[in-house]
């Protein structure tokens, strides 16, 4: 692996509370018959996750249904409501009617903020009003369009454009209606890693896809994730990744797209819908949660949980960031990093080396945990501050660990970078 010496560079930061905001989490609080049933433990441990976003259907108008949504609103978070289409609503053959679209949003009201749909139609034979993908999921998204920006009391709320289960599709719908579009506030992307490292794909496939319908709009990723069926699975499913891998790999997924100016992600999911411990099923499908499906935490929701404490800032006024001289020797050329500062003035500094920490299971060979050696790097300050270091993902929690300081002077540390998230904080200046 490489080294570099980084000339020192004036690193602009940007607020932390803007990276919390950023995260969302994706749940299916219509299926009472899993796990997203047992209404007072999810409540509980989205309550301690301490989240600000969620993205459930709202096609149920069952009056328990949109009672608990707004029960979760009440916990702080906001809703990105979805309507699927395809074989939820609108019936088969039927077009989105206002009349039906703005009570299910006004019911949701204040807890939804967004709206979105529909989800994936190029991943089903999907038919909108008797026409057929891709011009049927154009007709439904302007339909949406025309039916939120055309009422008043919910013509604030962003439109998400359509997601695509293949990134390549995009290139359909960008024939059909070149960017840019008039029936979506934001871009959507569902940028699953297949397994792989956080970042996998993310520039090179997903955001540029995206961007072929909707241009230089803003982007959500409004699914992404890691299932834990480890398994090789010859179904076309992505394969899976151990829970300390997907552990490791989902903050890393959230700082990236944050790093790469997605405005908000969504991890799917909150917990594992089907009770399979035995990995029979030979699907991903209900393994993709951060809670496993008796409702205790995976390794992800802990890092998350933890990653989230540290950097919340309490103080939510605006305020102007400042920026950081530092250089970087002995950094890998698969170093990254994140600078995130909150009002009181600290810094926060993740790092994190991006190399795989899971090898996939193939046909031949099972997956298997791989453990690569820590690089020792050197962060170098141009002026003398206090550092102190956090692991989100090791036991240390949220309080400061030496587990990967080497040595520190008065305004450097030298540290062994592992291959997930460690957070440096970095004091004001006194």
């Amino acid at each position: 692996m490489s080294t570099l010496a980084f000339a020192q560079i004036r690193v602009p930061a940007r607020r932390a509370n803007e990276f919390v905001d950023s995260l969302g989490i994706n749940v299916h609080m219509e299926a009472t018959s899993t796990p997203y049933g047992n209404y007072d433990v999810i409540n509980a441990r989205l309550r301690a996750l301490g989240m600000r976003h969620f993205r459930d259907e709202i096609n149920d108008t069952d009056p328990n249904f949109v009672f608990e949504i707004n029960r979760i609103g009440k916990l702080g978070y906001m809703l990105c409501g979805l309507i699927e289409g395809g074989d939820d609503y609108p019936p088969l053959g039927t077009r989105l009617s206002a009349r039906a679209v703005v009570p299910m949003i006004h019911n949701l009201q204040p807890t939804i903020d967004a709206v979105e749909g529909p989800n994936e139609p190029d991943n089903s034979s999907f038919v909108y009003a008797g026409t057929a993908y891709p011009q049927g999921a154009i007709n439904e998204s302007t339909d949406l369009w025309s039916i939120v920006k055309g009422n008043p009391g919910i013509s604030a709320l962003p439109v998400l454009a359509m997601s695509e289960g293949n990134p390549q599709d995009f290139a359909q719908l960008a024939a059909l209606t070149p960017p840019p579009i008039d029936y979506a506030t934001y871009g959507n992307m569902h940028a699953y890693q297949g397994g792989w490292i956080g970042d996998n794909g993310l520039s090179d496939t997903y955001i540029t896809s995206a961007r072929l319908l909707t241009g230089s709009a803003p982007l959500w990723t409004t699914e992404m994730g890691y299932h834990n069926n480890t398994n090789y699975l010859t179904n076309g499913e992505q394969q899976g990744v151990s829970p300390r891998a997907s552990g490791i790999y989902v903050p890393i997924a959230f700082l990236s797209g944050f790093n790469r100016g997605v405005l908000r992600t969504f991890s799917y999911e909150l917990i594992d819908e089907f009770y399979d411990p035995q990995l029979t099923s030979g699907s991903g499908e209900g393994h993709y949660g951060l809670l496993n499906y008796d409702g205790t935490p995976k390794p992800a929701y802990t890092a998350l949980k933890n990653l989230i404490t540290l950097l919340r800032d309490h103080d939510n006024k605006s305020f102007t960031t400042g920026s950081l001289s530092i250089s970087f020797a002995g950094a890998p050329s698969t170093m990254r990093y994140t600078l995130l500062q909150k009002s009181n003035g600290d810094y926060y500094l993740a790092l994190w080396n991006d190399i795989a920490i899971y090898r996939l299971a193939t046909a031949s060979e099972p997956g298997k945990d791989l453990y690569p050696a820590n690089v020792p790097i050197t962060v170098q300050f141009s002026e003398a501050r206090p550092v102190a270091v956090y692991a989100p993902n090791d036991a240390t929690r949220v309080n400061p660990t030496d587990r990967y300081t080497i040595s520190t002077t008065s305004s450097s540390i030298t540290l062994n970078l592992p291959p997930k998230v460690v957070l440096i904080r970095i004091v004001r200046d006194k």
